[in-house]
Parts: structure tokens; sequence; C-alpha cells
């Protein structure tokens, strides 16, 4: 398996193999407006790169939601404790 390193600018991508990355390379592409993924990813082709990138980002983003909706389920039961102390007192 090969390294790859993706440059992403909204809904377009551009992947490399890392070895072939230069300093100019990053910068024109920066310069152009992509961003760096910071990580290598491990894969056989391109196409795999981009397919493994997005079922990561898919991971993350259930997480997120997961860890979102159990702060707001939190903070709602402590809304409703401070409230019923608040009455009660």
């Amino acid at each position: 398996m090969k390294g790859y390193i993706v440059f992403i600018k909204d809904d377009k991508s551009t992947v490399m193999i890392d070895e072939l990355v230069t300093r100019e390379i990053t910068k024109e592409l920066k310069r152009k407006g992509f961003t760096k993924y910071p990580y290598v990813i491990k894969a056989n082709n391109e196409k795999d790169a981009i397919e493994k990138l997005n079922k990561k980002g898919d991971e993350n983003l259930n997480t997120l939601g997961e860890y979102s909706g159990n702060v707001f389920f939190y903070c709602a039961i402590l809304v409703v404790g401070l409230l019923l102390a608040f009455i009660f007192s």
C-alpha cells in the first residue's frame, strides 16, 4: 500500500502519492485555496484513498453527533433540576 496526501477545496480534492509531494506543490495548491489533510492515508490507489477519507469523515461526524446529543440531554436535565430547585426553594 502506498501513502497518499489529500488536498481539499470545497467539493474538489487532489490526491497525490506522498513521496511525490514537494514544498512547491504544497505552496501552489495552498495558493489556489486547497487545504492539506493533515494525515497520510495508506491505500491501494487514489480512489481507495478518497473512500477511506470519506469513511473516516463520516465516522467522525457520527461520533460528534452522538456527543452533541448526550451533552444536550445532560444540559436539559440540569435545567429542569435547577428549575425544580428554584420553585421548591
